[in-house]
């Protein structure tokens, strides 16, 4: 006859051993995840070295390509690679002259125009080349894709444009209606509309619509400046931190975490400016 108290001896020190794997698997997933994070932290830093605006303008889309996944309760894994794939979507245009980076496509010169239509091309060779990010290099390369067929460069259309291109596809518009051309809420709103089932994917749209006037209401708030060691996650960064030596150390438009905010803690010395820094909360 079996022994009992052995059995359950040997099943508690089995469950101890499963618990302990798990432990440290959780651990290596973790470190992994901060890894491929990293790496994309460094990509998109120096992408900021090379064009000041194409910086913030990643830094700011990304941001909002998450909340709205967040809002659209998109699973973790997939809020994740639309964020990721949003902070790199325009690294095809490093080393590009900045009339390019700067300057609405329809008021470009025509041979601008050419460069500019290469760059989601460029942009999916150097992310497919790195092993860890060839999960986003097909977003990077269908980012100007028209839900129509008519954009590039493949002229894909509808279901065949990766969702996460056709979401990224809508909020880079939006940041540049806000930022390259200035304006209101309400009229970069009603470009997006406006093209909707011609550039833009329609249901990602009617979602789009709702999310950014509560997203854009959120971070509305009061602004203030306030001392480097009062920054609180959520709130909303509305300048350039530039250091000493000119480098970017953060865009404005970013919704500030742990991470960003110890970041400038460690830079603190070096910051320009007199000890404060203008956020919205």
């Amino acid at each position: 006859m079996d022994n009992p108290v052995s059995e359950i001896t040997a099943l508690k020190k089995e469950n101890s051993e499963l618990i302990k794997k798990s432990a440290s698997l959780k651990h290596t997933v973790k470190t992994l995840r901060r890894n491929f994070q990293g790496m994309v932290q460094l990509l998109t830093e120096t992408i900021s070295l090379d064009n000041l605006f194409l910086g913030s303008h990643l830094n700011r889309t990304a941001e909002m390509t998450k909340s709205f996944c967040e809002y659209m309760k998109l699973p973790k894994d997939i809020i994740y690679l639309n964020y990721y794939a949003a902070l790199l979507h325009d690294i095809g245009l490093v080393g590009s002259k900045s009339e390019i980076i700067e300057t609405i496509y329809d008021e470009m010169k025509e041979e601008d125009k050419k460069v500019f239509e290469e760059h989601p091309i460029v942009g999916f060779k150097i992310i497919n080349s790195i092993y860890n990010l060839k999960s986003i290099a097909s977003i990077i390369r269908s980012h100007h894709e028209n839900y129509d067929g008519s954009g590039f460069p493949d002229n894909l259309a509808s279901g065949e444009i990766p969702k996460e291109a056709r979401i990224i596809h809508i909020i880079n518009d939006y940041d540049m209606n806000k930022f390259k051309l200035a304006l209101p809420t309400e009229e970069a709103c009603s470009r997006i509309e406006s093209k909707s089932g011609i550039i833009y994917d329609p249901e990602l749209v009617v979602n789009f619509l709702s999310f950014i006037l509560h997203f854009e209401e959120t971070n509305k708030g009061s602004s203030k400046s306030i001392n480097y060691q009062d920054l609180k996650p959520g709130m909303y960064l509305n300048q350039d931190i530039i250091l000493s030596n000119g480098l970017l150390l953060l865009p404005s438009g970013v919704i500030l975490d742990k991470v960003m905010i110890g970041k400038i803690q460690s830079f603190s010395s070096m910051i320009m400016g007199h000890g404060l820094i203008q956020v919205t909360y």
